[in-house]
């Protein structure tokens, strides 16, 4: 049986090394998922890897741009095992961060394969967000994730859309992914060709998502929550990732889980 494996750095150097250095990887039956300096950057089944990268952002009132959630101060990330009698690896991640001035985020993704050979995975993700200040003093912030899957390692001829405001869709001839935000339902939201929901983060401005719900090609999506936290309350986010092969694979729309793949660039 594997041990839980669990990484809590007591000085601000070993942090920074931890947050910089080292992938932490997770594995469940046909499938695994990685997540490194920035974020999640793998998500392979039966050895095709689906996910480019995922990424959370924050901004506070008063910033003039969002901030990437890993790039934080680093309290701590685990690994650990929720099945060790049917498969004997690390299944779930988890991550805290701070930054430094009454906000801690908290993730852990949830992975789930099936059998080898149905090129299908589920990643359940819950996000808590807690403002931790000892006195009355409210904070208030957007938070941002960030998705760009290349299904089957192809990212030019993918198709996309969102629907309801909280579910997202993408396909190809042969893979399809469905995102669906269990709650709360996002505030605001944007599909769109990669590069452009790429360039919102780190861009020397304030962005809030435009609503554009669908988009053929190299497909990203973003989705963004509006906050107010008073002193000692936490906001908890929970989505489903599913990937399943296509046809069909929209008849599992509305289950959880979503797959991921990775793309390379020139």
């Amino acid at each position: 049986m594997n041990k839980t494996a669990i990484v809590t750095l007591a000085a601000l150097t070993a942090m920074s090394t931890l947050a910089i250095a080292g992938d932490f990887v997770i594995e469940d039956s046909n499938s695994t998922a990685t997540f490194g300096a920035d974020g999640q950057n793998s998500w392979v089944i039966d050895g095709v890897d689906h996910l480019y990268e995922q990424e959370f952002y924050f901004r506070r009132s008063g910033f003039n741009d969002e901030v990437n959630v890993n790039s934080l101060f680093l309290l701590g990330q685990a690994v650990s095992d929720t099945n060790p009698f049917t498969d004997d690896r690390d299944d779930v991640f988890s991550s805290l961060y701070s930054d430094g001035n009454g906000l801690e985020f908290e993730t852990t993704f949830t992975l789930r394969g099936a059998n080898q050979g149905s090129s299908s995975a589920s990643l359940t993700e819950l996000i808590s967000i807690t403002n931790t200040n000892t006195t009355n003093e409210a904070i208030t912030f957007s938070f941002f994730q960030y998705v760009d899957f290349d299904l089957g390692g192809d990212f030019s001829d993918d198709s996309g859309e969102i629907v309801d405001g909280n579910t997202a869709h993408q396909s190809d001839d042969d893979f399809a992914i469905s995102e669906v935000v269990v709650t709360p339902a996002p505030f605001a939201f944007q599909m769109g060709d990669s590069p452009d929901i790429s360039a919102l983060w780190d861009n020397g401005s304030i962005d809030t998502l435009n609503g554009d719900d669908s988009y053929q090609g190299d497909v990203a999506w973003a989705f963004q929550w509006d906050i107010t936290l008073q002193a000692g309350d936490s906001f908890l986010i929970s989505k489903n990732k599913t990937v399943v092969p296509t046809p069909g694979s929209f008849a599992l729309i509305g289950l959880a889980g979503l797959i991921t793949a990775r793309r390379r660039r020139a």
